[in-house]
């Protein structure tokens, strides 16, 4: 078992987590899909694993720095900021977002090629998280268009 899956049993938080039914539709070509009643949904209590280890330790320290990072760079401050400054911060996490979907497709597509072997689906997967990605960029630019400095901004990082 993973080490998160111990953690969520010796605590007894595995109990606690609401129950839900799937739905599933036969003539859709989505997923199943999880459905969780509002007042299970609502005695859901934020939990936060304290770091053990170097290890823990690093990678929270390295979250915190790139968090950080983009917080001042955007200006982040939530009663101050309007639409224009959600909207700019929104946008460019979803470009963002969508490149390692995408490098991820393409490393894989590569191995195939250099191996001879099957994929077996991961190169079609990833590409399609990087298209969704995309496509939650395009409903952002449809509500701002972002002017020069911001796509050049984007295209340098």
């Amino acid at each position: 078992m993973p080490c998160g899956f111990n953690l969520f049993k010796k605590t007894g938080a595995l109990e606690s987590l609401p129950k839900f039914k799937m739905v599933m539709n036969p003539k859709s070509y989505r997923m199943a899909h999880a459905v969780y009643k509002l007042q299970d949904i609502e005695t859901i209590q934020p939990y936060h694993h304290e770091p053990i280890g170097w290890r823990d330790k690093l990678a929270m320290t390295m979250i915190r720095t790139v968090r950080g990072s983009f917080d001042t760079i955007s200006r982040y401050n939530p009663e101050k900021m309007k639409e224009r400054d959600w909207l700019h911060r929104i946008i460019f996490l979803e470009t963002v977002a969508g490149v390692p979907g995408m490098i991820g497709g393409m490393v894989r597509h590569l191995k195939s090629l250099r191996s001879l072997e099957a994929d077996h689906g991961w190169i079609h997967h990833l590409l399609q998280e990087a298209e969704n990605e995309r496509m939650h960029l395009f409903i952002f630019l449809s509500m701002y268009n972002p002017g020069i400095f911001f796509r050049m901004s984007i295209a340098a990082a």
